[in-house]
């Protein structure tokens, strides 16, 4: 059975910002009466439904993939070392190694989703960084 997480959300300063440029965009697009500058708001929102579409699959076999809402997803095959980030900029975020590469991501419950990879695969390595 497969195991579901969701990603951490983005921080609400990042939003407040994101919320003070998209107030001056529609603020400049009233003053010069050129609403065709309205079209950049698109871009936001669909990063918003992007962002609440993905969720992080953790499969039997130990694979790990991520499933994004519109630009698709990651299948990690073949996770060789997962690697959990304590940096102050990296704070909770976790990179995953595989047979092709890498992918990181910010899983909303850290310690129940490593616990969940050391269940499905204990061949693989797993370390912290500070």
């Amino acid at each position: 059975m497969v195991k579901v997480f969701k990603i951490r959300r983005t921080p609400f300063k990042v939003w407040l910002g994101v919320l003070i440029l998209i107030v001056a965009i529609v603020l400049m697009a009233i003053h010069t009466e050129n609403y065709w500058n309205l079209c950049p708001l698109i871009l936001p929102v669909l990063l918003l439904i992007d962002e609440q579409m993905t969720r992080i699959l953790v499969q039997e076999n130990g694979d790990i993939w991520l499933k994004r809402g519109f630009s698709g997803s990651i299948k990690a095959y073949g996770v060789v070392r997962i690697v959990r980030r304590n940096g102050t900029l990296l704070k909770g975020r976790v990179t995953i190694f595989y047979t092709k590469g890498f992918i990181n991501f910010d899983p909303a419950n850290l310690a129940e989703f490593l616990q969940c990879a050391k269940e499905r695969n204990p061949r693989a390595e797993y370390h912290e960084e500070v």
